[in-house]
């Protein structure tokens, strides 16, 4: 089957870009074509390695009609049986294609981040998508309560290779609080990196933290350690391929969200046995986290975040690693592509009139 992905907005070194690697490295019963019309850095690109049955076309031009023009060209020479849109303006312009040319593909949503708080999906977008794929509950909830009917939604998360996986030490017991984050570097969106700054300057233990990733508030995070006086237990590791090659020894990985759509970071730490603290944020986390692997603190509620980082401190050696790495099998590859592969043979084998099939507007 020729399947053809349109992507977001791609920073270059993100979960939505492992994602993507990880599904054309290993759904190997089909093709892909990937097109990105827009991107930042392509860093990400050293993760794919798959050499046949795919292809990756790259639009350097800024303004909107000429990445339009750029997805066509590109739909019209692969001829897929399906599209796969990670934001709604793709999946409207493959729509408007299909139907200019008569063709019949299928068109499927696949957003990456919670719909309510980010402008990825519009709510008329979702009109243009036969099915969408899900990557937590919580978007899967969110889709349904816009108006998609349930039996069009496929929840599918997100996949991580979890064998062969190393397992990250807990420091010794008279050791400082070790922390890790990885992410971008936002202070006030997104990743609430703010949060996270806020709170290791009252824990009131011993602790160092590791950051791993960049980010446009970089240099702002970097001036607020320092007024908040921590900057001496911050290791800045910058963005690296592979993070987890060079973290040995920690307590948790710390996520302070104000939003996700499935953080692959959650289940990347539980799969080297690594416990996770995170904020109960919309779409994701709930989905990873629970008594075996981590601790859930509610929206914005600061005090509850620092104490669940002092419970782990306190509680060294409460988690068992193998327990934690348990905790994510559900989620491993291998799963995922058998189950995503059923996927494309049930909307393949949906014959009906593909421009009549299309959510009426109105419905949403």
């Amino acid at each position: 089957m020729k399947i053809t992905l349109i992507t977001q907005y791609l920073e270059g070194h993100g979960g939505t870009e492992r994602v993507i690697s990880n599904l054309v490295n290993e759904d190997l019963k089909n093709e892909y074509q990937v097109l990105i019309p827009k991107s930042g850095k392509l860093e990400w690109l050293q993760w794919i390695t798959r050499t046949t049955g795919y292809q990756l076309k790259i639009c350097h031009a800024q303004d909107a009609q000429a990445q339009k023009e750029f997805i066509e060209k590109n739909v019209l020479a692969a001829e897929p049986d399906i599209v796969l849109g990670l934001e709604g303006r793709a999946c409207v312009t493959a729509y408007q294609i299909r139907k200019k040319y008569d063709l019949h593909y299928k068109i499927v949503s696949w957003g990456h981040t919670s719909i309510a708080e980010s402008n990825i999906f519009a709510r008329q977008e979702l009109a243009f998508s036969e099915y969408h794929l899900a990557i937590s509950t919580g978007i899967k909830k969110q889709l349904i309560e816009l108006g998609v009917p349930a039996q069009k939604i496929f929840l599918i998360y997100n996949p991580i290779r979890t064998v062969n996986k190393k397992t990250i030490s807990t420091p010794k017991a008279n050791a400082p609080f070790h922390a890790i984050f990885i992410g971008r570097i936002l202070l006030d969106d997104q990743k609430n990196v703010r949060m996270l700054l806020e709170s290791m300057a009252q824990l009131n233990i011993p602790w160092k933290l590791d950051i791993f990733g960049k980010g446009a508030d970089l240099p702002k995070a970097k001036t607020l350690a320092n007024d908040l006086h921590i900057s001496q237990n911050i290791n800045w590791q910058g963005w690296m391929p592979n993070p987890w090659e060079a973290i040995n020894e920690a307590d948790c990985l710390l996520l302070c969200s104000k939003y996700e759509g499935f953080p692959m970071v959650v289940i990347e730490a539980a799969s080297y046995g690594l416990p996770i603290v995170s904020t109960n944020c919309p779409t994701g986390p709930a989905d990873i986290i629970n008594s075996h692997n981590g601790i859930l603190t509610p929206m914005n509620d600061q005090k509850a975040f620092i104490a669940a980082c002092r419970q782990i401190y306190r509680l060294r050696g409460k988690y068992n690693h193998t327990d934690i790495k348990k905790t994510v099998l559900k989620f491993d590859i291998s799963r995922y592509i058998k189950h995503i592969e059923n996927i494309y043979n049930l909307i393949a084998a949906d014959n009906k009139n593909t421009d009549k099939s299309a959510i009426k507007l109105s419905s949403l």
